[in-house]
């Protein structure tokens, strides 16, 4: 066993006689500088990242969505596989079914909005015109001046940061070029993807140092494992959580029921805030519809269904491959929609939590090499 040399003492001169002036800055004031280093410099490549990211934002965004898609696929893949269907033949069956799925979801979802748009603003309009009323004729008694101005406040408010939230990674997918150009790509990525056999990856692993690639091996398998689980649980959730809520609204003679069933579906592939603005809309058009007491229900309910799925059901799908506190998430939904709007928001716990498992998994690997390598060496 080595024994660490002592520090040198800070009346420790130059070969001049003078005394070293690095010697007089206390030793927790310098580590405490070098940590300072370190930090800036982590902060300014992510920096840098962010920013060559959000510069190919079409190649970005496109290749994360075709992860995630191909993260959904891959289990029945593999369950194809291991059914004696040759890769390819499995791969391409489900790449066509998974496909033509989501393209039936996506045409029922535009469908829903683009048909209700008009209804369900003309509900929250009316919502907006009660709740005004009440903090004036209501027990608070404000004046119509001071509701009319804090309103305006809130509505400069939403539409100077609109842009932000709605834009970020998908400022470049603006126009019906770029939309079409991601959408091609990302099937193709999606169908690439989905017919490897793991050679993309075992090319990446090769561009490590030869010492590097059985840690970068044992990250990317963690990795893809979290990803895997967490969008696996994330639509599961998401549709639970709606289709629950669809009796509710139905025994409650809420209007635009199913409207409302694919917006909370949305907003649950957001966790937390997403179900949070779902929610608020949710009751907001029960207010209109059928009053405070039905309001105040749908309320209840939602937080009952939210809480009941997300306490019982959550953890049995999720295992511990996802293992985030409920206020990181918070804060990671809320940076990745500052960072890259929707996409950001809608990427941020899944990154969060790939990154986490890695970090484990490596350092896992670390110290069961190092382990074998003392044994060895004894």
């Amino acid at each position: 066993m080595t024994v660490p040399e002592p520090p040198a003492s800070a009346t420790a001169g130059t070969d001049d006689g003078s005394r070293d002036p690095r010697l007089e800055v206390p030793f927790g004031v310098r580590v405490a500088a070098w940590w300072s280093v370190c930090f800036v410099a982590i902060v300014l490549g992510l920096v840098v990242l962010v920013r060559l990211l959000n510069s190919i934002s079409l190649v970005t965004v496109t290749m994360a969505v075709a992860v995630m898609i191909t993260a959904l696929l891959e289990p029945l893949v593999r369950l194809l596989v291991r059914a004696g269907v040759p890769r390819a033949l499995a791969g391409v069956g489900v790449f066509v079914l998974g496909i033509a799925g989501l393209a039936v979801a996506v045409w029922f979802v535009v469908s829903q909005v683009t048909d209700s748009a008009g209804d369900i603003q003309t509900q929250l309009n009316q919502a907006a015109d009660d709740i005004r009323n009440w903090l004036i004729t209501g027990p608070l008694h404000l004046s119509a001046h001071d509701v009319d101005e804090y309103t305006t406040d809130l509505g400069d408010t939403i539409s100077s940061h609109r842009s932000t939230i709605v834009n970020g990674f998908l400022q470049t997918a603006t126009s019906a070029v770029g939309v079409l150009s991601g959408a091609v790509l990302c099937l193709f990525a999606t169908l690439f993807l989905v017919l490897d056999d793991g050679r993309i990856w075992r090319w990446f692993v090769r561009i490590f140092p030869v010492h590097a690639r059985a840690h970068a091996n044992e990250g990317g398998v963690a990795a893809w494992r979290t990803l895997t689980v967490y969008m696996r649980s994330l639509v599961l959730l998401a549709a639970l959580n709606s289709l629950a809520m669809v009796p509710v609204m139905m025994i409650a003679g809420m209007p635009l029921v199913v409207p409302m069933a694919v917006l909370l579906f949305l907003g649950s592939l957001v966790p937390l805030i997403g179900v949070l603005v779902a929610g608020v809309v949710v009751c907001l058009i029960a207010l209109v519809a059928s009053g405070l007491t039905t309001a105040i229900v749908m309320a209840v309910a939602l937080i009952l269904v939210v809480q009941l799925f997300g306490n019982l059901v959550n953890p049995i799908i999720l295992g511990k491959a996802v293992d985030i506190h409920p206020l990181a998430i918070l804060v990671c939904v809320t940076g990745g929609t500052i960072l890259a709007g929707i996409f950001g928001a809608f990427v941020a716990v899944p990154l969060v939590a790939v990154i986490n498992n890695v970090v484990h998994a490596v350092r896992r690997q670390h110290r069961s090499s190092t382990g074998v390598v003392r044994e060895q060496e004894a």
